[in-house]
């Protein structure tokens, strides 16, 4: 606060003029040129600085804020059974397939370039999750029947395929063929788990239509690659 270098008394900010003895006050030019620095600085400096983190500090903290998000889902989801119905069953089965996202998600992340690693864990993590909704319900039991094999089977054909699309040394329209083929047989191996569990023998119906149609389009896509096209790229017949 600015005062009167005549009399002492203390003025106002905008004041040029004493009250009291009319002496003129001249500004206080550093004063000023200080105030309006602090209040208008050239440049916010962040604390967390969350430009300057390297990737792996960022996945960390992306780890940890998915982590409170999923114990707060958790933690609400039993809160709400144990306030409507004062027992918790029900909520365990979402609980338990937040949990198993947050597997599918925390873990690619974690491994960041180590892709298989990831998957191979993914795929441990899901046969587990099926397990794991079987045992919530203990008048019956499915996994073993068919919740297992039909686990198994469904992975058996995502995973050969990738390793045998990324052992392909030129990939084109091979690679969707190869994909058509592991589709083709996952649906054979999850009709025939299914007749297995239920009717205690095999007859092959919905998932003959499906590898009917799957197999010559494969073969056709086989023949051009290695035929026709050779060495034929994805993005240049597709024109991406």
């Amino acid at each position: 606060m600015p005062v009167c270098p005549n009399c002492g008394v203390e003025l106002a900010e905008s004041a040029r003029h004493c009250p009291l003895c009319r002496s003129a006050v001249e500004p206080d030019i550093e004063r000023a040129a200080e105030s309006a620095d602090a209040s208008f600085p050239e440049k916010t400096v962040d604390p967390e600085q969350f430009d300057r983190l390297t990737d792996a500090q960022k996945r960390k903290v992306f780890l940890e804020v998915f982590a409170v998000c999923v114990m707060i889902v958790c933690v609400t989801l039993i809160a709400v059974e144990l306030l409507v119905d004062r027992r918790v069953i029900w909520s365990l089965y979402p609980i338990a397939s937040v949990l198993y996202l947050y597997i599918l998600v925390s873990v690619p992340v974690a491994a960041d370039t180590h892709r298989w690693r990831a998957a191979v864990l993914v795929a441990l993590a899901t046969p587990v999750y099926v397990l794991v909704l079987d045992l919530l319900d203990p008048t019956r039991s499915w996994f073993l029947a068919i919740g297992g094999p039909i686990v198994l089977i469904v992975e058996g054909s995502v995973l050969g395929s990738a390793a045998l699309i990324t052992r392909l040394k030129h990939k084109g329209v091979n690679a969707i063929a190869v994909a058509l083929v592991a589709a083709a047989a996952g649906c054979a191996g999850i009709e025939a788990a299914a007749d297995m569990a239920l009717r205690s023998s095999v007859a092959l119906a919905w998932s003959a239509v499906v590898a009917v149609t799957c197999l010559p389009v494969a073969g056709l896509l086989f023949y051009l690659h290695y035929r026709i096209t050779r060495r034929a790229s994805l993005k240049k017949l597709f024109h991406l």
